[in-house]
């Protein structure tokens, strides 16, 4: 199996959730509905279901690349496939419903996924002549984080009696930060220098940034568990230590990268720089309303403001616009995309100024921004999400080089 075979599957089951995850919050927004189960159903596909197995399929396509070996069998792969989507349809499907046993189903399918996900990035290492340790470090992390993350959901879901703290905060922080937060933290030492045409210039700041994420990550899991304000304050200063070190290291590549910067590259500087922001926003809630003020309280609207729509919203378009390009490239024969600085800039720009007004609004209150940049963010993503479905609807067709799990394509006829 090649490994753009590889990143083609999961990245169309991928798109697939994202495009579900977005019917269902076009549907909450349009008031279908009664409650906010809707929009619960919008997170959970769109960041369960579609990000995360793009986190999954860049992983493995990542170590495999590092390690200059083969990719996980097609069973193993197919295996991760079928768990990940049956366990986040089922839970999509069970926490609407109450129904108990379908969310306990759908988190041992997530769990498992994750241990299947795990055994492929250890057989890559083990049939590999060469050491690339960080290449693995940070996926293996991240995903010990999602194990925890998810029996905390399936405990919530299942309205277990917690009084000691908040369990939506841990759960929050473990999934957000610990598993999707890890893994672009740790890709980017590596993705952004490719992506930029340079080299990670401080390469010795990366096990600082690897301690201080994680440590992050536990202080603001178990602060915010059992309410402890100091050490909410601790992991929120921690993950801001961390994003500033590999602020470091994307700023040099920035100095350093050939011009003009492609509009994935933008994108992913700017996804970087709302982290940095919402991490200090965050800290600065919790120090002066209380510890569960970024993930419940009056501050949460700015915080997912930017830590969703701009750090993880403006991370993975950026990703996929590079990626899919690779694809398209590999798998179907077409050149590179012909390059329009002004048409980038235009659009990085946009997409910035428009979510940094958005976080501006909900933290003012300010009605008439908040709708304002809000219908502007709306419409930077379409014109994103425009772009990713034409480039994917090029390197993901069926048959372009190699069948669905790289088989050789039929002869036509």
């Amino acid at each position: 199996m090649r490994p753009s075979s590889l990143l083609a599957v999961f990245f169309a089951a991928g798109l697939a959730m994202l495009a579900g995850g977005g019917a269902a919050a076009v549907t909450y927004a349009a008031g279908a509905g009664s409650g906010d189960e809707l929009r619960w159903v919008a997170l959970h596909l769109t960041l369960l279901g579609g990000v995360s197995q793009l986190v999954l399929g860049a992983a493995q396509f990542f170590v495999c690349a590092f390690l200059a070996t083969d990719p996980p069998p097609r069973r193993l792969l197919g295996a991760q496939l079928a768990t990940w989507n049956a366990g986040t349809l089922l839970v999509a499907t069970g926490v609407p419903l109450e129904a108990r046993p379908l969310v306990d189903a759908g988190g041992a399918l997530i769990v498992a996924g994750l241990v299947l996900f795990a055994l492929g990035l250890r057989g890559m290492q083990k049939r590999s002549l060469q050491q690339a340790r960080w290449a693995v470090r940070w996926y293996q992390a991240c995903a010990a984080c999602l194990g925890a993350g998810a029996l905390i959901g399936v405990a919530m879901a299942d309205d277990v009696t917690w009084t000691a703290g908040s369990l939506l905060g841990a759960h929050l922080a473990l999934n957000l930060g610990g598993w999707l937060g890890t893994a672009i933290v740790g890709t980017l030492h590596t993705f952004f220098p490719s992506l930029t045409g340079t080299r990670l210039r401080f390469p010795r700041l990366q096990g600082p940034t690897f301690v201080l994420w994680l440590l992050g990550v536990a202080a603001l899991a178990v602060g915010a568990a059992y309410d402890v304000a100091a050490l909410v304050a601790l992991g929120w200063l921690e993950l801001a230590a961390a994003a500033a070190l590999l602020g470091a290291n994307m700023a040099a590549s920035l100095l350093a990268a050939p011009r003009p910067l492609r509009l994935p590259a933008r994108l992913l500087a700017a996804g970087h720089a709302m982290l940095l922001a919402g991490t200090l926003v965050a800290l600065a809630a919790s120090l002066a309303d209380n510890a569960h003020a970024p993930f419940t309280g009056a501050w949460r609207d700015t915080s997912a403001a930017l830590l969703l729509a701009g750090w993880i919203g403006l991370t993975v378009a950026g990703s996929l616009l590079h990626l899919l390009s690779v694809l398209r490239r590999v798998r179907a024969g077409h050149p590179p995309p012909t390059p329009r600085p002004w048409r980038d800039r235009l659009l990085a720009g946009a997409a910035t100024v428009a979510i940094a007004l958005l976080a501006a609004g909900t933290a003012g209150d300010v009605r008439a921004l908040r709708v304002t940049a809000g219908a502007a963010t709306l419409a930077v993503t379409a014109l994103l999400a425009f772009r990713i479905a034409a480039l994917a609807a090029a390197a993901l067709r069926p048959g372009s080089d190699t069948g669905p799990f790289g088989a050789p394509p039929r002869p036509r006829t």
